[in-house]
């Protein structure tokens, strides 16, 4: 099972904290037409707003986001914090590059389909790269060769070839997602490394991926205390993320939200 959706959530919860800060896009002093005031947005209201129709099934949606957050408080996180506890920070570490290595090459097809073949070509050789000198992609001296690490996945395929607007859906244990990019989701676990390895090592390997991705997310939670409705927080930043990977946001959007951001390895000592 691969459970590589709580790395969207660690980001979905790392950029919602931006789109909860309200910020003023109007003044009492704002007057309409006929001269009567013009009431105050704020960001957060305005994404809400260009959002909420992409989630005509909240309703379900909730269930399945309470669903999870009581697995995840009972099962996930508990599993996530003990093995930060007992795994020196170093082995971590590998256990973290070696997974992201191994999504390089679903990367590199998926580049190909968009019609970027040198791109596709230079996440392979990163791969490969890695793998080589890199004992089998627990260390990263690609990233200090320069080798540019890129992120693609076939819900941004379908996105790309015309499938541009997809209704939201919260899935089970994955979490936030939209119907094309569950498929694409599907897609991507069927030819990922991951499974691979996992259907000749067993579903230990698969554990382990999802653990390390929960133990990944620990150090961004903090982000969403005081959250009015976590819910929407989490959809609406997701939804955000995911515009930006599809369509070019880079004049209009900072660099954490762009779709090659290149988040570090969280430093699991500032745990809550």
């Amino acid at each position: 099972m691969n459970l590589s959706r709580f790395a969207v959530l660690m980001l979905a919860i790392m950029l919602g904290a931006c789109a909860s800060q309200n910020v003023r896009t109007g003044t009492n002093a704002d007057a309409d037409a006929n001269g009567a005031p013009v009431a105050e947005t704020t960001e957060e209201e305005a994404l809400v707003s260009s959002t909420a129709d992409k989630d005509p099934w909240e309703g379900f949606n909730r269930r399945m986001f309470s669903f999870n957050h009581f697995l995840d408080r009972a099962i996930l996180k508990p599993t996530a914090k003990g093995y930060v506890k007992v795994t020196p920070k170093f082995m971590r570490t590998g256990v973290s590059n070696f997974f992201r290595n191994l999504r390089q090459p679903v990367t590199a097809v998926n580049l190909l389909l968009q019609g970027h073949p040198v791109q596709a070509f230079n996440a392979t050789g990163r791969f490969a790269f890695n793998a080589v000198f890199g004992i089998g992609g627990l260390f990263d001296p690609a990233t200090a060769a320069e080798i540019p690490y890129r992120e693609r996945d076939f819900g941004q395929t379908l996105a790309q070839w015309g499938w541009d607007d997809s209704r939201y859906l919260v899935l089970p244990i994955f979490g936030p997602a939209t119907v094309r990019d569950g498929i694409g989701s599907g897609v991507s676990t069927t030819i990922s490394p991951v499974s691979w390895l996992a259907q000749r090592e067993g579903a230990g390997v698969s554990v382990l991926y999802g653990v390390d991705a929960r133990a990944n997310a620990l150090p961004m939670e903090s982000f969403l205390e005081g959250a009015v409705d976590p819910y929407l927080l989490i959809r609406d930043a997701y939804l955000q993320r995911r515009h930006c990977q599809i369509v070019d946001c880079s004049e209009e959007m900072p660099d954490y939200l762009l779709p090659d951001y290149d988040y570090e390895i969280p430093d699991f000592d500032r745990l809550p």
